[in-house]
């Protein structure tokens, strides 16, 4: 029997996009987001992202899901290095955060929406850190004035080097 790598896109989305494991998902986001984000039920949503208009880009996420209180989360595993994917990654949130009104809604009803992106290579430059959690602020103050919007970027590679200086493997 051979083994399943579930950095694999149909294997992740397997291990936990699908109802069975919903369990899995929710502990994977739950271990990522802040105390004020953790989640107790998911319900998972259609990822294939259809084109309103001819010209529009389709995009299909690997998982997507709404909290009980109604968040949204995007959970993406990524292998190969993209020099772009931090604009997929703020075009995959754009994309879901306004996709939630209909004609007619008020802007009350938008959700706080959460990309996850799982990355098997280094993908900011800047930092050892290996879990970045990216939000909207003031330039000069860091004053968090919207809400909505984060992006957690966790980097495989970064965090096997912590695994290994932290038990000498």
């Amino acid at each position: 029997m051979s083994e399943v790598n579930p950095r694999v896109d149909l294997a992740f989305k397997k291990i936990f996009g699908v109802e069975e494991n919903k369990d899995l998902l929710i502990s994977l986001v739950n271990s990522i987001v802040g105390k004020e984000d953790q989640i107790v039920e998911a319900t998972l949503l259609n990822p294939y992202n259809p084109k309103n208009f001819k010209a529009d880009k389709l995009f299909v996420l690997d998982i997507k899901a709404q909290s009980e209180s109604g968040k949204i989360f995007n959970v993406e595993i990524q292998v190969t290095d993209e020099a772009d994917y931090d604009q997929r990654a703020l075009y995959y949130w754009a994309k879901m955060y306004t996709q939630q009104l209909k004609e007619g809604d008020d802007y009350s009803k938008l959700n706080k929406t959460i990309g996850i992106h799982i990355l098997n290579f280094t993908s900011i430059t800047d930092t050892d850190k290996y879990h970045n959690i990216f939000n909207l602020h003031e330039k000069d103050t860091g004053l968090k004035y919207f809400y909505d919007i984060e992006l957690h970027t966790i980097e495989l590679n970064k965090f096997a080097k912590v695994l290994k200086r932290t038990y000498r493997i």
